[in-house]
């Protein structure tokens, strides 16, 4: 179920040298988000996704989960009283995402990647 976990980077090359040098990554995927570019690490069951540190605000970082439907997700919390701090978007890449805070401000991110 876990997706990716996001880092906030100052340096794009220097992050993707670090990653792809200490582990078993390789660059999947990059795409454009508020002006920024947004690059995807794969590893074997899991993903970096390095974001410019201009687009952080109060979060150091955010972990995504992966679900068949976000709507369905956004429905399921609705009922338990939780809403999207962000979102639901639909991703150039066709990917669907929400966002979520958690109690001390943390970022939830649920996607549907259909991957």
């Amino acid at each position: 179920m876990l997706h990716h976990i996001g880092i906030y980077i100052t340096d794009l090359e220097k992050s993707l040298q670090f990653y792809e040098t200490i582990l078993p990554v390789e660059r999947k995927e990059t795409m454009n988000w508020n002006k920024a570019e947004l690059v995807f690490l794969r590893g074997e069951g899991f993903a970096l996704e390095l974001i410019p540190a201009t687009l952080a605000d109060s979060h150091t970082t955010h972990i995504a989960f992966t679900v068949e439907s976000v709507i369905a997700k956004i429905n399921e919390l609705q009922q338990l009283g939780i809403t999207p701090s962000e979102g639901p978007y639909k991703l150039e890449n066709g990917w669907q995402t929400v966002f979520y805070e958690g109690p001390d401000r943390e970022e939830i991110e649920f996607m549907q990647s259909n991957d």
